[in-house]
């Protein structure tokens, strides 16, 4: 960059001068080969970012090539640097030049050849809150309303309805209708057409009768278009998803009061698909998904989401100090476990977070954590050359330990060269495992060390919990940017409860298609047409009753007729949603 530096009339140094352009101008002047002075540019982000605009996408996903910017990035305001023109010297103050800090050099750490002596307490912590689930037998309906609950429902049908009068629309929407549309997002998951609309077509080949029964389509079509979870009047400007933060809030707090309590929490990213024009969508390559929303993730080892949050860069998020951006959403995954209490934790990640800073910022948490580690973050440990480690054997490997804080970084070749970094799990004990050798084409056993081992055993949480969600996620989207976004919550929430069902229900799991069908089956057929019953009742006796799926019995405070003996009864089959006795249960299922 070539920035001027300037003096005032008594010598002082001043900064450079800045000014703000358009975009368009920018490139104009770039393309003029008579300008000679050199600029460093960069495009600001909008003023407000939770304006009205931001509901809808910048246009059409599909075939936007990025050598077409649109006009709103065009005329985008450019801070440019170095620029002295007369007609901004009146109009901006010159500032005094900032002088530098010097960073203070920290003190060398001291490596020695020998093993880990952590001082951490063992594991014995109890989880009185999955006792008491399991002593619940919740029904797939009921685990998935411990995160959607009535509080949550309620929220969005306010938002919603809100949202809806600010546009001069009466929408009155009902929580019944909600949890209606809610069971059609989660039936795209398995049933899914090139178009939503096609659910409501009366071709043979393409009618959905449980969705066309459940809700007219341009009822349905009028209340995903108002879908709301924020007040636009009391937004932050300074957070990019505050159109969701509140949901973010409840869900985060909901998966934190349901989650088992647990010894191993994995730590990673997850990656929310999304093809639009807003700001915060990410490209990573070699991932199942390349472009969406980045969001980090907290983990059992499992597979149960116990907290998220959206990812928007060091813009918009603070790092902790000397930590970079994934240490400090590690950090802030510790401070919501330890609400909980105070507890040994063990926690996993990958390369992307680990460094020898963070795992001293953990130790002295009281938090266990084993990661693998990028050489240059291992603060010079002085192990064997990564070149000259290719040439030994396979299971070969050297380690060293930080003798003022119990930091071990271990460096074992496998198929590759991988450095592991622990502050809680060492070397011992060493165990001979089963590698494939690509060599020989045969598999072959070979040493490998304690804190290896642990990490791959309890390492993947993340991506189980990607895994589930990938099989049947939400198809359905719309036009605003948040869309996606929330067919995501829904999919995670349909996961944990699914991860406490398989915990809670021992003898009678099912799987996790099963599970989603349940809840959209429930959903849907409790909001049926009334004005065609007789119709609906024979159809649910010939599809749903004798299914075999998923029937449940649950208490109903207002007693009615059983269907099978006709005698008054406390219970009900909540898929059918028919009255009926405990003792007639079985046989009123059964053809």
């Amino acid at each position: 960059m070539a920035s001027t530096s300037r003096e005032d009339a008594s010598g002082k140094l001043l900064s450079p001068k800045i000014r703000s352009a358009k975009l368009l101008e920018v490139l104009n002047s770039l393309e003029d080969e008579s300008t000679k002075e050199k600029e460093t540019i960069f495009i600001s982000p909008p003023d407000n970012a939770t304006g009205d605009f931001t509901d809808e996408d910048s246009g059409d996903e599909d075939g936007h090539k990025g050598g077409n910017l649109p006009g709103s990035m065009l005329h985008a305001a450019v801070v440019s640097e170095g620029s002295d023109t007369g007609e901004d010297n009146e109009e901006l103050e010159l500032q005094p030049a900032r002088k530098k800090q010097k960073k203070i050099a920290e003190p060398r750490r001291v490596w020695t050849k020998r093993d880990i002596r952590p001082d951490f307490v063992s594991w014995s912590a109890s989880d009185p809150h999955i006792e008491y689930l399991k002593s619940q037998e919740l029904s797939p309906v009921g685990l998935f309303e411990l995160f959607f609950d009535e509080g949550t429902i309620n929220f969005i049908v306010n938002e919603t309805n809100r949202y809806a009068w600010q546009k001069n629309v009466n929408l009155g929407l009902t929580a019944q209708e909600l949890k209606c549309v809610l069971g059609i997002l989660i039936l795209s998951g398995y049933i899914s057409y090139p178009r939503r609309r096609m659910f409501w077509e009366t071709s043979p080949d393409s009618h959905h009768h449980l969705v066309a029964d459940a809700i007219r389509r341009d009822r349905f079509e009028l209340i995903f278009s108002y879908l709301h979870f924020a007040d636009n009047n009391e937004l932050d400007e300074s957070d990019r998803f505050a159109k969701v933060r509140p949901l973010i809030i409840l869900m985060n707090q909901n998966f934190q009061k349901h989650a088992p309590l647990e010894e191993y929490y994995s730590f990673g990213e997850s990656m929310c698909e999304y093809f639009g024009h807003r700001g915060s969508k990410q490209l990573h390559k070699g991932k199942p998904i390349r472009f969406g929303y980045k969001i980090w993730c907290g983990t059992t080892s499992r597979g149960y989401l116990v907290w998220f949050e959206p990812s928007q860069g060091t813009l918009f998020t603070k790092p902790e100090k000397d930590i970079d951006l994934g240490g400090s959403m590690v950090i802030r995954f510790v401070d919501a476990l330890q609400e909980r209490g105070c507890l040994p934790y063990h926690i996993f990640f990958d390369k992307v977070f680990t460094s020898v800073k963070l795992m001293s910022i953990l130790r002295e948490r009281g938090v266990k954590a084993t990661g693998t580690v990028h050489e240059y973050m291992t603060e010079r440990c002085p192990l064997k050359d990564p070149k000259d480690f290719k040439k030994m054997k396979k299971g070969s490997f050297d380690y060293k330990v930080d003798e003022s804080e119990e930091i071990i970084v271990c460096r074992w070749h496998d198929s590759s060269v991988i450095d592991v970094c622990s502050n809680a799990v060492g070397i011992e004990p060493v165990k001979l495992t089963n590698r494939y050798s690509s060599a020989s084409k045969t598999r072959a056993q070979v040493y490998q060390p304690s804190l290896v081992r642990l990490y791959n055993e309890k390492m993947g949480g993340v991506a189980r919990m990607d895994q589930n969600i990938s099989k049947y996620k939400v198809k359905i989207r719309g036009m605003k940017w948040y869309s996606s976004f929330i067919g995501y919550i829904i999919d995670v929430a349909l996961n944990n409860a699914w991860q406490l069902h398989r915990i809670c229900s021992e003898e009678t799991q099912v799987d996790l298609l099963a599970f989603r069908r349940y809840v959209a089956c429930v959903y849907l057929e409790s909001n049926a047409d009334t004005s065609s019953q007789g119709r609906r009742s024979r159809r649910l006796e010939t599809e749903s009753r004798f299914d075999m799926i998923g029937h449940w019995i649950i208490h109903q405070n207002k007693r009615t007729r059983c269907a099978l003996c006709h005698s008054q009864t406390n219970t009900r089959c909540e898929k059918c949603q028919k009255g009926v006795h405990a003792k007639c249960f079985r046989e009123y299922h059964i053809k």
